[in-house]
């Protein structure tokens, strides 16, 4: 390696440098995949006990964010930790 050209060994760095940005992109972006399926798949859960314990499907969505504006206090002490303020 020694006797190679110093341009040869900075491009062989540069090209190493470049592959492992793509993996590290690859992996990002596999997180955020995960993450944005585990948030869906809480948000679908969380609308089915909705309306399993309102026993009718939820049509009025205006009325229903009205109803959880009132009582988003209530739901949130419930948690383990309460959302940010929005």
């Amino acid at each position: 390696m020694a006797n190679r050209p110093t341009e040869e060994r900075i491009a062989e760095l540069d090209k190493k440098l470049e592959q492992i940005k793509a993996k590290k992109r690859a992996l990002q972006n596999r997180a955020k995949t995960e993450e944005r399926k585990a948030r869906t798949k809480r948000l679908i859960a969380i609308g089915a006990e909705v309306e399993h314990y309102a026993g009718c499907e939820i049509s009025d969505l205006e009325a229903f964010k009205k109803y959880l504006e009132q009582y988003a206090y209530a739901i949130a002490r419930t948690q383990k930790t309460a959302p940010e303020e929005r």
